[in-house]
């Protein structure tokens, strides 16, 4: 096996390929995070039950992950860069027909656009970044990486309410929710510069040759292990993001938005810092005690009828959810050759896209019969499993990096 199928090629985290991945990851996050937390006061502004809520919520997270198949192949096969600046325009295109039309049978078809959007993006432009990255490295570059998506995800539920908000005083809530939409599209608009000054791949007609018929990029079975914790993280992690505004109007906490902030805050904080200890320590130092603390934010949050705790809830969230996620991306991508990461990284994405449909889906049948504070204290279940599993996984990951010689 050569060298550069094991490791990264380049030398130093700084390089410009590797920021642009992380002004990209921001675009994406901001252009997703502006919409996606208020999606579900949207539906119910159209007027949707309780349940088709939760399942237009989560619906775009489904479409993806059944366009998986087109992915993996597509990251091996074509130049990412290329594909990256297209999902841009994509995500464009389905936030102007949100903008434009005003229902839910046109919103269901231009959420299948954006799901097949986030099928790409994500798994697009972790894949791009692994490439620019030093292979031993891969955890602390990682941490640093999921700086711009929490910037992002920081500002980009506070500016969609703000701009909602403002179009709401101005005139109705139909113009807020036009030109919250237009301000996504913008997003993915700007987005398509840095994707398009980033290298482009140099993939040889031999090497793509080699990776073998399309159906065999679409994911790894090395990659599965992590995928599987991931799963079990997102499915508690996507409640909070989608339903932390009808759980405060549910306990009368006010100026909600800044849990946003906070979780944002403690977000670009423990992803450097947990990724920087990895590469020093290990996987099993960190997460262990990473996943204990995402298991009791649950409980805090789901028990909070004031603001302050249910900031402590969002710091402990981030802390514990942060903390774990740069080391399960990290074994992913150790899970494969350079020349597959890309599989690697559409199989990680689909264990995150199951997750993310699962969380809003069930979170809406557990707040159908209860409410929003039961639904968050259920969250620490799939959490729990996720320790048992991340527990299972560890040797098999430590033969594989073996295998690969690392």
């Amino acid at each position: 096996m050569s060298s550069d199928q094991t490791k990264g090629k380049a030398s130093t985290i700084w390089n410009r390929s590797f920021i642009c991945t992380i002004i990209a990851n921001f675009m994406m996050c901001l252009g997703h995070a502006s919409v996606n937390p208020l999606v579900a006061t949207y539906t119910k502004f159209l007027g949707a039950s309780a349940q088709l809520t939760g399942f237009l919520a989560g619906m775009f997270f489904a479409v993806s992950f059944t366009c998986h198949p087109f992915a993996g192949p597509a990251m091996t096969k074509l130049d990412k860069r290329k594909v990256l600046a297209f999902v841009f325009f994509l995500g464009a295109v389905a936030n102007l027909g949100y903008a434009v039309f005003h229902s839910i049978p046109v919103f269901i078809a231009f959420r299948f656009i954006s799901g097949v959007q986030y099928s790409l993006i994500g798994p697009l432009i972790m894949a791009i970044a692994s490439d620019h990255l030093p292979v031993e490295r891969l955890a602390q570059g990682f941490g640093i990486y999921g700086i711009g998506g929490a910037i992002g995800n920081a500002i980009a539920p506070t500016v969609g309410a703000a701009i909602l908000q403002f179009g709401t005083n101005y005139r109705d809530e139909n113009l807020g929710f036009t030109l919250m939409f237009l301000f996504g599209m913008s997003i993915f608009v700007l987005g398509m510069i840095p994707a398009l000054i980033i290298a482009p791949d140099k993939k040889t007609k031999e090497q793509i040759a080699s990776t073998g018929a399309w159906y065999k990029n679409i994911f790894t079975k090395h990659a599965v292990p992590p995928m599987i914790v991931l799963f079990m993280l997102m499915t508690s992690y996507a409640t909070i993001n989608t339903y932390i505004f009808e759980f405060s109007k549910e306990q009368g906490i006010a100026n909600i938005s800044s849990f946003y902030l906070v979780l944002a805050i403690a977000l670009a904080v423990s992803r450097p810092l947990s990724g920087f200890l990895t590469t020093r320590f290990g996987f099993q130092k960190i997460m262990f005690p990473a996943l204990a603390v995402f298991a009791i934010s649950f409980l805090v949050i789901g028990s909070s009828k004031t603001l302050g705790l249910a900031l402590v809830g969002a710091v402990l969230a981030a802390v514990g959810f942060g903390s774990s996620q740069p080391s399960l991306q990290a074994m992913s991508m150790q899970s494969e050759t350079a020349l597959r990461r890309g599989v690697a990284s559409n199989t990680m994405y689909m264990g995150i896209d199951l997750g993310l449909f699962s969380g809003p889906f069930f979170g809406g049948l557990v707040y159908a019969r209860t409410s929003y504070s039961t639904m968050y204290k259920t969250g620490i279940a799939p959490v729990c499993l996720a320790i048992i599993a991340f527990a299972i996984i560890l040797p098999i990951h430590k033969r594989r990096q073996k295998e690969l010689g690392f």
